[in-house]
């Protein structure tokens, strides 16, 4: 099986709009707004924003989550607070409902919160929208990191006999990211990826160990991609 590695650059969305009419997208209920933090209001704040990814389960909670930007690190913990208690309708491929990933940009000021669901046609769009936007906190871009990050443990797919002789094969692109520690984090697949050979791709991957990733010495948080070619399995 052919594996590449590569890096991809900043908050490429890990699951793309769906190109299969079977697939529907999560859905989420704001519940509860997160609040500017006092400290920064008496310092003069009058808005901000956090970029968050989130995994959400079939069952409508959420599994895990990962902060991708912040204006102001402060702004963290009240927005992580605030989407545990959101009540989220699952994504459905073919009527069932299934584990999949949805981003959100976050916008507080004092008047309230403004949720959107950051969806980008294109990796320019993408930057175009982020032109002028402070952070205090972000990932880094792949062009900033000291080095490719190295792989430190690999897990190879396990691929069932039965689904070759059934002829299940093709290639799986798994877009995730690598934090400051080298652990995998919010594996994800396009919409319109095989359901099988997604799954077995993501389940290795999330066995994967990687160095650290520094930019200028420094532990940061990166986006990457991992092809698994199917093709040739034997």
């Amino acid at each position: 099986m052919k594996i590449v590695f590569r890096l991809v650059p900043l908050f490429l969305l890990a699951v793309v709009s769906p190109l299969w009419a079977a697939f529907e997208s999560i859905k989420v209920e704001v519940t509860e707004e997160p609040q500017l933090p006092a400290v920064l209001r008496m310092n003069g704040l009058t808005n901000g924003h956090v970029t968050v990814a989130i995994d959400v389960g079939p069952d409508g909670r959420p599994v895990d989550w990962l902060v991708l930007s912040a204006s102001h690190r402060e702004l963290i913990k009240p927005c992580v607070e605030a989407l545990q208690h959101w009540r989220y309708k699952p994504a459905r491929y073919d009527g069932q409902p299934v584990l999949a990933q949805i981003q959100l940009t976050i916008d507080l000021s004092q008047t309230g919160a403004v949720i959107s669901r950051t969806i980008m046609d294109s990796v320019d769009d993408l930057f175009e929208r982020l032109v002028g936007r402070p952070f205090d906190y972000q990932a880094c871009p792949a062009g900033e990191v000291d080095r490719l990050p190295v792989p430190l443990t690999t897990v190879a797919p396990h691929y069932a006999q039965q689904a070759e002789k059934e002829g299940v094969r093709g290639r799986v692109k798994v877009y995730f990211y690598i934090d400051e520690k080298g652990e995998v984090r919010m594996p994800a697949v396009p919409a319109d990826a095989h359901p099988y050979l997604s799954t077995v791709a993501i389940e290795a991957l999330k066995g994967w160990k990687f160095a650290p990733p520094t930019s200028r010495g420094r532990p940061v948080l990166v986006a990457a991609s991992q092809e698994f070619d199917f093709d040739g399995v034997r």
